[in-house]
């Protein structure tokens, strides 16, 4: 083949070649690597968040003792009632059978919402609902004064209006 006929059809195939007019297109990063790291990064908070999970419930586990009610068979007030109580009436009969450190955990805000607070403090409150607590491996016992709208009574008095 002689040097003439090679530029001849090279000539050729560069006139039936399309032709653009426009700059030549920006590479762009292929597809898999913008798949890739949402996948990777997604995981991986998959397992930040069980292994936090796993953490605070083993920490949870390890503080958090359960502790039969005061009220309940077998413990030192079975059957008082005290739910059919006033605070300061409950505090009293407390004082009467020995029991001198009492925590109240006062509740307030609305039942049956989120809102609310809760309070803990030395004395009993003038109102509110009691729940008997517990006695916890401390000693102390705590007991539960429901001050929140629309709370109702319990256990042996139901029908109690928030005294």
């Amino acid at each position: 083949m002689a040097p003439d006929d090679i530029d001849a059809r090279l000539a050729a195939l560069e006139a039936a070649a399309p032709v653009e007019t426009g700059p030549p297109a920006l590479a762009r990063p292929g597809r898999g690597s913008l798949v890739i790291t949402p996948v990777a990064l997604a995981a991986l908070l998959v397992l930040v968040v069980v292994g936090s999970a796993a953490a605070g419930g083993a920490i949870v586990a390890g503080l958090v003792q359960a502790a039969p009610g005061v009220q309940n068979p077998g413990e030192p007030l079975a059957g008082a009632e005290m739910e059919c109580m006033s605070p300061p009436e409950a505090a009293a009969f407390l004082a009467e059978r020995g029991f001198t450190d009492v925590v109240w955990q006062v509740e307030s805000g609305v039942a049956g919402t989120k809102s609310g607070r809760s309070v803990q403090q030395a004395t009993p409150p003038e109102h509110g609902y009691v729940v008997p607590g517990a006695i916890l491996s401390d000693g102390s016992l705590y007991m539960i004064v429901d001050q929140r709208a629309g709370a109702t009574g319990g256990g042996a008095c139901p029908d109690l209006r928030m005294p």
